[in-house]
């Protein structure tokens, strides 16, 4: 009969998990038995151990902390309900935070290369107004078709030139707009 030893795994950040091992299976990599593994020690703490399994932000006991600095039967100046709100607040903004930076990273890889898109497009405009003037001059195309192809090249212009235009405006910065609730 096999038998399931729940052990706890500790990682230097202070996570913490609870791992079903079978006897003499050893823990993941990157996994410690011990929490003495964990570099911060306020992260070592049977609350903080308790906070990180169960997936929440961990809140030091800052009521206790600031005990010193109030006075006898005046209420702590921290709410801990609030405190942890918050804390979970800003773990979710700073997961927006990554996710922003993350697309923006998307972006700035698509704008590149529509950049470089306009680039070669507008050397290749530029190749052929030379082959076409070149052609003129050595007579191998009429004046009516000269005259069709520059229209063409200089609409493919000035089409190139408001994407162009289009794209710098799209890629402007924007300005910093004042923070909400402030």
């Amino acid at each position: 009969m096999s038998t399931i030893n729940p052990t706890w795994g500790y990682k230097p950040d202070g996570a913490a998990q609870i791992f079903d091992l079978a006897p003499g299976e050893r823990l993941p990599d990157g996994w410690h038995d011990s929490p003495a593994c964990i570099t911060d020690p306020a992260l070592a703490t049977a609350d903080a151990l308790s906070a990180a399994l169960q997936g929440r932000a961990y809140v030091p006991a800052v009521a206790d902390a600031v005990s010193g600095f109030r006075l006898e039967g005046e209420p702590a100046a921290v709410d801990p309900d609030a405190l942890a709100s918050a804390l979970a607040e800003i773990d979710r903004l700073k997961g927006v935070i990554e996710a922003g930076m993350a697309e923006n990273a998307t972006l700035v890889a698509d704008i590149d290369a529509a950049e470089k898109t306009l680039e070669g497009a507008s050397a290749a405009m530029s190749d052929l107004q030379s082959a076409l003037a070149k052609a003129h001059e050595d007579g191998r195309v009429t004046v009516a078709e000269r005259n069709a192809a520059k229209e063409a090249v200089e609409a493919l212009a000035a089409e190139l030139a408001q994407v162009k235009a289009d794209l710098d405006a799209a890629t402007a910065p924007k300005p910093v707009s004042a923070a909400k609730g402030k």
